[in-house]
């Protein structure tokens, strides 16, 4: 479920992004319908590749999965026209489209967790379940949006901002859904630790801390899972789930951050420079105090949850 709440929210800014960027690169010129579509699923894709890594906070895979996301996003983009023209005289044909393009989007995502266990089946599994995820998000996903859109009664500013949001939520949840129950049933399925109160790793024998993901010496994952007595786990359950949240939203925004601060950046270099790295370190300085806060907000809820366990 975690994975699917931080698929829903990396969706949703993904796709809100992606539109907001092809909005002002119409400005001057109207980009071509190959260019909007590549912006937008490149961009969804890296913020979707991104979600496995941030909620397990490796910095590592959240790196992985964004570029191989963004990879599928611009493969799914490139090839959504030429598969709509395929189908073009089918009423089926946009649907059809969206769903190969988010199936292919979702299958680079998939791998990435198959990816960091090095085992091939494993990869299989991701891959599989990314590209079922993928096409279930991406055929609801935007024939929802292309629907509501049409729905000539639908024309406030607020109204379309919504649907915005709700197709790349839907996108998100569906494929991080799929991907999710997959990682937790088959490739994150870990040995129970007998005995001692940390994890070694069966690779360098290194001794990691009991609520490690990865080595910390040398990066593999670690195939022993702690069980709910030994990880002492809070009572206090909807506030760590809130804290997370936060927590994730702090990493999410950064990432955000990033992507926008470079778009703005090469979008106003060739008008005026100074301008452009002036209005860049703003927007980094904001979006960092973002994040700060975001961050703050979990970690306040963390000490609130240890004092009053102590109490």
């Amino acid at each position: 479920m975690r994975r699917a709440l931080g698929g829903m929210f990396a969706g949703i800014i993904g796709w809100m992004l992606s539109i907001a960027l092809n909005r002002v690169m119409s400005v001057d010129t109207a980009p071509s319908l190959t260019v909007e579509l590549l912006v937008r699923f490149a961009i969804v894709g890296t913020f979707l590749g991104n979600v496995g890594g941030i909620i397990e906070r490796s910095s590592y895979k959240a790196i992985l999965g964004g570029v191989l996301g963004c990879i599928g996003g611009i493969i799914g983009g490139l090839i959504n026209r030429p598969v709509y023209d395929l189908f073009a005289n089918s009423t089926s044909a946009y649907s059809v489209s969206h769903l190969i393009s988010w199936g292919v989007v979702g299958l680079f995502v998939g791998t990435t967790s198959g990816l960091i266990e090095r085992n091939r089946k494993k990869i299989t599994a991701g891959l599989v379940a990314g590209i079922v995820g993928g096409s279930i998000g991406g055929i609801l996903g935007s024939t929802l949006y292309a629907g509501l859109l049409m729905d000539p009664s639908r024309s406030s500013w607020i109204t379309f901002r919504f649907i915005e949001a709700l197709a790349g939520a839907v996108v998100g949840i569906n494929l991080w859904l799929v991907l999710g129950l997959v990682e937790k049933l088959y490739i994150f399925r870990r040995k129970k630790i007998s005995e001692g109160s940390e994890k070694v790793c069966d690779f360098c024998h290194t001794q990691n801390s009991i609520r490690a993901w990865y080595c910390k010496n040398c990066g593999r994952t670690l195939q022993f899972a702690a069980s709910v007595e030994k990880l002492k786990i809070t009572p206090y359950r909807s506030l760590e789930r809130i804290s997370n949240a936060f927590k994730f939203l702090s990493w999410l925004s950064a990432v955000a951050g990033i992507v926008i601060v470079v778009i703005v950046f090469i979008s106003l270099l060739f008008q005026n420079i100074l301008f452009a790295v002036f209005v860049s370190v703003a927007l980094a300085i904001v979006i960092y105090i973002i994040s700060v806060v975001l961050n703050g907000l979990s970690e306040i809820l963390v000490k609130f949850m240890k004092i009053k366990e102590l109490d």
